[in-house]
């Protein structure tokens, strides 16, 4: 905890210093000469630097070896205080610690990146990114490590980076998370078009009987996994359209990997994990795609994505005859917009920071989204909520939720989302019988 405490007050302090204090003029970083007993000739070693080659804050500390190597330090730490109209579970309505993570990143020789990163408020599973990216060229790179699978635009969207409080029920319901595995990746100049091509194996020598709703995992994985993924922004050059067109990224994404013989099919949660379509038996093949776009146009931006997994149910029926396919499937559309009139981007920076001649930055969105689940079956077939059942009864969670972020410098920024649940079958609700839900969530982020 003093660890996080000493990060948020330097990290702080720099933040409030007065904007004209910074040098108008590159920044000198005087070497540190450090004597090594089995070396004749002294290691040069340029101290942490918190500015770059233009006199600017930089995001993080950083620390560079001699000419070929850099390693900088990362942290987020984010705390959740929540509400809820009609309340489900009085525990639920209280502060917690979303997010306790450290890590850092490097680099060596400009071709081989590294990043190592621990996640504090799980005991569980810690590890976050830890891998190995080495770079042959920009369009063709390998890496190596526990990183996650190459699917879904919000399911590859940073944890500090989120328009809104939480990520998509769609990307924490249907896209695979982190897994062991290694990645070829790559793209043109300019964006034209990246691509990333990846088989996983699960870290995890056991099946999980609990799919995690954690929305920075992913959902559950069962032994090997082949994902790709790849975007394209096709009017990238072409200078005479409007900014907002030639910003337009297109996203395609597919994965294949097989599930075990049991109730392990994708389910359905609410926002805050609230079961409304249980496990059914599975066997065999689950195959996920996606497509999605997004656009950003100076303050503002609008992102849309298409989700969709089915799981095969081999043998699954009454005399081991196979049953339909288990789906899940939903999409969102979301836009936001920088009232203050910053330029959006994946990472916001105030043109006014608060304590620094102005209020920081502050940010609109909305979101609307609906999840589902059921099987492929033929019209006119009864539907049952049995796990076995041939036509599986549907039930949809549709959401819809206002935020407001304020940025008040490129570190700190605070949220607050409200959030309107409605589910198609009140039977399966968080509590039966009622199908409308509020609830209220405000964080507070830091993020070096």
């Amino acid at each position: 905890m003093r660890v996080w405490i000493a990060a948020l007050c330097v990290t702080a302090s720099a933040g409030l210093a007065p904007a004209q204090t910074a040098p108008a003029t590159p920044t000198r970083l005087t070497p540190v000469v450090m004597p090594f007993a089995s070396a004749p000739v002294p290691r040069v070693v340029t101290a942490p630097a918190l500015l770059d080659v233009k006199g600017e804050l930089l995001p993080r500390p950083r620390l560079r070896v001699a000419k070929g190597f850099s390693i900088e330090l990362g942290a987020k730490v984010q705390g959740d205080l929540s509400r809820f109209d009609p309340v489900v579970d009085k525990d639920d309505e209280d502060f917690g610690w979303r997010r306790r993570r450290l890590g850092v990143k490097g680099e060596l020789f400009g071709r081989i990146d590294f990043e190592v990163e621990r996640e504090f408020s799980d005991g569980r599973d810690p590890w976050r990114d830890v891998y190995v990216d080495l770079k042959a060229a920009d369009v063709f790179a390998v890496k190596v490590g526990h990183f996650r699978v190459p699917f879904s635009l919000d399911g590859l969207t940073g944890s500090t980076s989120h328009d809104f409080v939480n990520r998509s029920l769609i990307a924490r319901a249907l896209a695979p998370g982190r897994d062991l595995g290694v990645m070829v990746h790559g793209g043109t100049t300019g964006r034209l078009l990246t691509y990333a091509l990846g088989a996983f194996d699960s870290d995890t020598p056991k099946l999980r009987s609990e799919q995690s709703f954690d929305d920075d995992k992913g959902a559950a994985s069962f032994g090997r996994t082949f994902g790709g993924r790849v975007t394209s922004q096709p009017f990238d050059r072409l200078d005479d359209l409007p900014r907002g067109l030639r910003n337009l990224e297109l996203g395609g994404s597919v994965a294949w990997s097989t599930v075990p013989e049991g109730l392990n099919s994708v389910r359905g949660r609410s926002v805050y994990g609230y079961a409304f379509f249980a496990p059914v038996y599975v066997n065999g093949d689950r195959v996920r795609a996606g497509v999605d776009a997004v656009v950003r146009a100076g303050p503002t931006s609008v992102r849309a994505e298409w989700l969709g997994s089915w799981d095969e149910r081999l043998e699954q029926g009454l005399g081991d005859v196979d049953l339909p396919r288990a789906f899940g499937r939903g999409w969102y559309v979301a836009g936001t917009w920088l009232v203050t009139g910053e330029e959006k981007d994946e990472e916001v920076r105030p043109k006014r920071p608060f304590l620094q001649g102005g209020i920081g930055a502050v940010e609109v969105a909305a979101r609307y989204e609906q999840l589902g689940f059921g099987s492929v079956s033929s019209d006119g077939e009864p539907a049952f909520t049995n796990p076995r059942a041939a036509n599986l009864l549907r039930n949809r969670d549709d959401v819809v939720t206002i935020g407001l972020t304020w940025y008040l410098n490129r570190w700190f920024k605070a949220q607050g989302n409200a959030i309107h649940e409605s589910f198609d079958d009140p039977t399966r609700a968080p509590i039966q019988g009622r199908a409308t839900y509020w609830s209220y969530v405000g964080r507070l982020q830091f993020a070096l």
